[in-house]
């Protein structure tokens, strides 16, 4: 399958007056590392688009649980309604929040932790999509990007560290939703 090779814009950063470099420089190759951090940004828009999906199905599964609602209800809000590209993640997120604390799916502690979870991956989404990557002379990369003012990210292993356990905790969430909910479901219709 053809490969896209697009052109990328890649600001340096350079220091003046003895200021220090807000990234570490890193024992692997330049080209490397530019290269991951390209894999993870699609890696990470990926997962957004799958952890999207997870809560909209959570959403159906929590509205839809008696046998009487069935299968076609359900899957008709699931997919012309709620995953349909109308509704934004954020809105998406709400929802299932909201339904979560309407259901009691998950105890309090834990739905302010996937609420605070998920508005991270949004806010990690949102830079990557829209924001420019930058490589700082004798330093590593950073991302620099807009969101209620100028911001910037290191980019380094405890970045992308921190973000893959923050995706498989949602995503981990969103299954064990979606299991429970099942089989309450289940255990309803048999």
């Amino acid at each position: 399958m053809k490969e896209l090779y697009i052109p990328k814009e890649l600001g340096v950063r350079f220091y003046l007056d003895g200021e220090l470099s807000k990234s570490a420089p890193s024992e692997d190759a330049f080209e490397k590392n530019l290269a991951t951090i390209e894999k993870n940004r699609a890696e990470l828009i990926t997962a957004t688009v799958l952890l999207e999906d997870r809560m909209v199905e959570a959403v159906g599964i929590l509205l839809f649980r008696t046998h009487a609602s069935g299968d076609l209800e359900r899957e008709f809000f699931t997919k012309e309604i709620m995953g349909t590209s109308d509704f934004s993640f954020a809105f998406k997120r709400r929802v299932f929040t909201r339904l979560l604390e309407q259901t009691k799916a998950l105890d309090t502690a834990n739905i302010q932790a996937v609420k605070a979870a998920l508005s991270s991956v949004m806010n990690w989404r949102n830079a990557f999509a829209h924001g420019k990557v930058l490589h700082e002379l004798n330093g590593g990369f950073l991302l620099q990007y807009h969101s209620g003012g100028h911001q910037e990210l290191v980019l380094d292993d405890v970045f992308f560290e921190k973000v893959e356990a923050t995706v498989r905790h949602c995503l981990y969430t969103c299954n064990d939703v979606v299991q429970r909910a099942g089989v309450e479901l289940g255990d309803v219709c048999t």
